[in-house]
């Protein structure tokens, strides 16, 4: 049989060359060999099930050997009509064997996920296939049953694990839904931790810390808990939100109707707070972002005067407070102003209220422009 001779003769020989020519010699002559039907692919997928088993224990022999049987096997998937899915089975011996030496480990993996990035990697450098091509042998492989996951280690044996070894091999495009889908979860599972922080942050900020007058704690310290228990992704508004309204409601009380000079006092007491919780990190989307902030503290304000009947004059006098002690910068009205999605009630009650307002900064605005010119 050809395959006698093939493996131990053909591969044996050429993973101990010291030149590449006599690998990719061998390699070459896959195709053109089960072309002439001198070589079936399943004398071939047995050839390197049985030689794989023991690879780990030639390493020390031929340091490269992982090299060059992924190049062997990759011109075997795409050449010679061996299915890519074989390697289930093929390189389930090597999960957690250390074929390869640190530099050339992808995510720190030098087993079979090694092996499979590297044969991905030959096949879509050979002519003929290129991306699209492993693409394509990939989906039949998936189909088949291959699973990226169970080449992993044990404790990385999830889509996320598939995922991060896919994406640190520049090879995500082999399978798009994997990679949306742990995205997806991820998005999910992310946002369920924001929640649940938002909402420890309410639970705290309502317990009395916030106080008014003299009462509360100081400002530094509320900074410092916030700090210290809310890791949630620091370009999140929501975290702006709930720290603008528990702010409003601190300095309620509920015997007298809302006062606009003792919201303001507080607003100034807690302008560090809201600060901080306004600022954004990042410097290409800090602008927009704190923006976003800022225009979410101010729907925080409509939200509030709304749900109290619209004392008169009192969301003008916050908005102007919010203005002169640096929590909401001018654009930041203009966002607030233009903003058709925010499904917070009471949008056209509020614009009527503070139009005069609004007027009042844009025509500030034209005088510092031409003071500028």
């Amino acid at each position: 049989m050809l395959s006698e001779w093939v493996a131990p003769k053909a591969f044996g020989k050429v993973v101990e060359a010291r030149t590449e020519q006599p690998r990719e010699r061998v390699a070459g002559m896959l195709g053109p060999l089960a072309k002439a039907k001198l070589l079936a692919a399943e004398e071939l997928t047995s050839l390197f099930t049985d030689t794989l088993e023991f690879l780990e224990d030639e390493v020390v022999d031929v340091p490269f050997i992982a090299v060059y049987y992924s190049r062997f096997i990759a011109a075997a998937v795409a050449q010679a009509g061996v299915p890519l899915a074989f390697v289930a089975k093929a390189f389930a011996p090597l999960v957690d064997a250390c074929l390869v030496k640190d530099d050339l480990a992808v995510g720190g993996h030098k087993g079979a996920a090694y092996m499979f990035v590297e044969v991905v990697r030959s096949m879509v450098a050979l002519d003929g296939v290129g991306e699209e091509g492993a693409k394509k042998l990939y989906d039949a492989a998936k189909t088949a049953g291959l699973d990226v996951t169970q080449l992993l280690p044990s404790d990385a044996q999830t889509p996320t694990g598939a995922v991060t070894l896919l994406a640190t091999a520049s090879l995500g495009f082999l399978d798009p839904s994997l990679v949306d889908s742990v995205k997806k979860a991820e998005e999910a599972a992310n946002a369920e931790a924001v929640e649940a922080q938002v909402q420890a942050l309410e639970v705290y900020l309502t317990s009395g810390v916030l106080g008014d007058g003299e009462r509360g704690q100081d400002t530094e310290a509320i900074v410092k808990w916030i700090d210290e228990h809310i890791t949630s992704p620091p370009n999140d508004a929501r975290v702006a939100r709930v720290v603008m309204r528990c702010v409003l409601e601190s300095a309620l009380d509920k015997e007298e109707p809302p006062a606009a000079p003792k919201i303001c006092k507080q607003i100034e007491r807690r302008a560090l707070l809201l600060k901080k919780c306004t600022a954004a990190d990042g410097a290409a989307a800090a602008p927009a972002v704190r923006l976003l902030k800022q225009a979410g503290c101010l729907y925080e304000v409509q939200a509030f005067c709304g749900s109290r009947g619209w004392p008169h004059g009192l969301i003008k006098k916050l908005f102007y407070n919010l203005y002169e002690t640096d929590v909401v910068f001018e654009d930041a009205y203009g966002v607030w102003r233009e903003d058709v999605n925010d499904a917070t009630p009471g949008k056209d009650k509020a614009l009527f209220q503070v139009n005069e307002f609004l007027q009042w900064l844009d025509e500030a605005a034209e005088d510092e422009d031409d003071g500028d010119d």
